[in-house]
């Protein structure tokens, strides 16, 4: 009887510690996390469950049916971010974010009608996050810088002016790097110190400017910090500021070049209109030459007779017409007298 008890705890024990197992798998954020149970033979699953625990209770995630043809549901914020793959019984998430941390319950239900419950608590990892650096002057010589970071580091490295410093006889380290000490500092360190911290899921870095001790930078507590953010900020200024400055410039390079074409047009415009109206002026001041009168030389009576022959003889030279009613009656040319008025053979006056 005694060892039937016993074999009846073992086995409770066994279901009990197999419904308990839990998981933790960190990841980065936005990055792709893979959650993989136990292997499991899959013609014995009927179906498989994955839901995420909250607080106020249970969300639903995913529901995968074993039949003849596959089947997988998903419900609300794990639509288009999960996969899952029976044959090696992994849920798979995209693109994680802050409010997919936390637990995840893969319930198998096998074909005999026994469950097996598996838990993954997801841990979302983030950069760290250098806050600030805290300055304070030591002596009138010695200055130690700390820097403030939020977040588990894996590296803490200390540059001035960009270019690592590395631990020497006036320069050291204390608590993980977090704390740099300077000794006998002279105007030759005067700069820019950054402190740059990170691990695997990425890196945050920070500064601070140094001058001589009685500068405003270090009044006080010494303390004077210049956040990445602040930089990015005033970057980010600066180049919208470029950005508009040169859209203004090429606006006005494009308007002075247009109105030089504009000009430029109307000058030649106005040439071709000036040699418009020359020619017009031209022909409009055309007028119409009256043509001189011509004197047929061969009607003016000869003063001597060997005139009319000579004057005959011209006619027929250049083929003059006869002009109205003549006083010939042949083809020869008569010549009335002086002192008449009445041609001698017609009797016309």
């Amino acid at each position: 009887m005694p060892g039937c008890y016993i074999h009846v705890w073992l086995f409770l024990f066994a279901v009990f510690a197999e419904e308990m197992i839990e998981v933790k798998v960190e990841t980065g954020l936005y990055s792709r996390v893979e959650l993989t149970g136990m292997s499991l033979p899959q013609d014995t699953v009927d179906s498989v469950e994955w839901t995420k625990l909250k607080r106020n209770g249970s969300q639903v995630c995913l529901i995968f049916v074993n039949s003849g043809t596959s089947s997988i549901k998903c419900y609300s914020d794990c639509c288009g971010k999960t996969h899952f793959y029976l044959n090696n019984n992994t849920l798979i998430l995209e693109n994680v974010t802050a409010q997919d941390e936390g637990v995840f319950k893969e319930t198998v239900i096998r074909r005999n009608g026994t469950k097996k419950i598996q838990t993954f608590k997801l841990i979302i990892q983030y950069p760290p996050t250098a806050t600030e650096i805290v300055l304070s002057w030591t002596s009138s010589t010695s200055v130690t810088l700390k820097c403030e970071v939020s977040g588990s580091f894996l590296h803490l490295m200390w540059k001035r002016e960009r270019v690592p410093i590395l631990e020497k006889h006036r320069y050291s380290f204390s608590e993980r790097n977090q704390t740099l000490h300077i000794r006998n500092i002279t105007s030759s360190d005067y700069g820019t110190y950054s402190c740059v911290v990170s691990n695997a899921y990425g890196e945050s870095e920070q500064h601070i400017y140094i001058t001589d001790e009685n500068s405003t930078v270090n009044q006080g507590n010494g303390t004077s910090v210049q956040t990445q953010s602040g930089q990015k900020l005033l970057s980010s200024g600066l180049t919208l500021m470029g950005v508009v400055g040169l859209c203004i410039m090429f606006y006005g390079l494009y308007k002075y070049h247009h109105r030089q074409r504009a000009e430029n047009g109307r000058t030649t415009d106005e040439g071709d209109a000036d040699y418009t109206i020359v020619i017009y002026q031209e022909v409009s001041d055309f007028q119409q030459m009256t043509p001189l009168p011509y004197v047929y030389t061969d009607f003016i009576k000869p003063k001597e007779p060997n005139q009319a022959s000579a004057g005959r003889q011209h006619f027929e030279d250049f083929g003059y017409s006869k002009v109205g009613s003549t006083c010939m009656a042949e083809p020869e040319l008569q010549y009335c007298d002086e002192q008449s008025t009445v041609c001698p053979d017609t009797g016309e006056e």
